[in-house]
This record gives C-alpha cells, structure tokens and sequence, in this order.
C-alpha cells in the first residue's frame, strides 16, 4: 500500500493525534518525563525564527511551486496535494493542541509529521517524472525535513525532557 494512500493518511493522522492527546494527558498527569512548557533559550529562539521561515519557503511553498510546475500529471498532482494536506493537518493539529492544551506537543507532533513526510517523499522518489530542475527542488525539501528531524532531536526534544532524577 502506498503511503501517499487516503486510508494511509487518515490512519496515520488518526494515530498521531491519538498520541498527542495520551502525551497531553501524560505530561499534565506528570507520568511521561516532559514538560508542559518548552524551555528554549534566547538563541534557540532566534535560530527557530528562522528555522520556521526556511520551513515556510522549502516545506510549503517550494512543494506548491512543484505542484503547480506538474499541472497536468494526475500522479504528480495527487502525491504534491497528499504531501501538502499533511503539512496543513500538521499546522492546524500544533496550533490548535498547543494554544489549548500544552505548548510542548509541538514537538512529538512535528517529530511525527517529519518522519511521515519523508517517508512520503522517499514514495515520491518512484511516483514523479520531474524534470531536473524539479529534482533539485525535491532534493531540497527532503534534505530540509531530514535536517529538521535532526533539529528536532538536537534542540527541541532536550528543552522538553525532564531528566529523572537518580533517587527515584
């Protein structure tokens, strides 16, 4: 079954927003080791301002360039249109989980987003007929969410752990 399969989606969306919601209870009931807040410092911050900007070109509107560039291919048409509804459920499920519940979901969220999306783009990679311009820009976008992944685990994950203390 591809990933970039409605039912695929709707499971994965459906799972990860399980989790969230059992990672708010969790943390609020204080039996996962997170907190509730995230504790970033003044210069992760600023990296993150620009982090979301980068975020904003190569993750959102680079695909829709590609998605437009490919009008007319239905098999570039509906993988571009699953990768993009997956970004949107991602930025409407961390905006609304953490204005209403907790700020630090945005983290195991966007952890689970990323991992979907680039298991969508290594799908891509036999779905599209790109031209090479295009491979490039697709390059970049998956390089940029394997890089966030990579932030995600070196900066955001370590301001929400909350280290167990050795007396427990």
């Amino acid at each position: 079954m591809a990933v970039n399969n409605g039912l695929v989606i709707t499971l994965f969306i459906l799972v990860v927003t399980s989790l969230a919601i059992a990672y708010v209870f969790g943390v609020k009931a204080q039996r996962l080791p997170f907190s509730a807040e995230i504790g970033f410092s003044e210069q992760q911050v600023s990296f993150l301002r620009w982090w979301v900007k980068l975020a904003l070109v190569v993750g959102v509107l680079l695909p829709i360039a590609l998605c437009v560039q490919s009008w007319g291919q239905p098999a570039s048409l509906m993988f571009w249109g699953s990768y993009l509804l997956v970004v949107a459920v991602q930025l409407i499920s961390e905006r609304v989980f953490s204005q209403w519940l907790v700020p630090s979901v945005v983290v195991p969220i966007g952890f689970c987003y990323t991992a979907f999306r680039l298991w969508q783009l290594m799908n891509g990679v036999t779905q599209l007929s790109l031209s090479r311009l295009a491979w490039v820009g697709f390059g970049s976008i998956a390089l940029f969410w394997t890089a966030n992944l990579v932030m995600l685990m070196a900066i955001a994950i370590p301001t929400i752990y909350k280290r167990q203390s050795l007396q427990e």
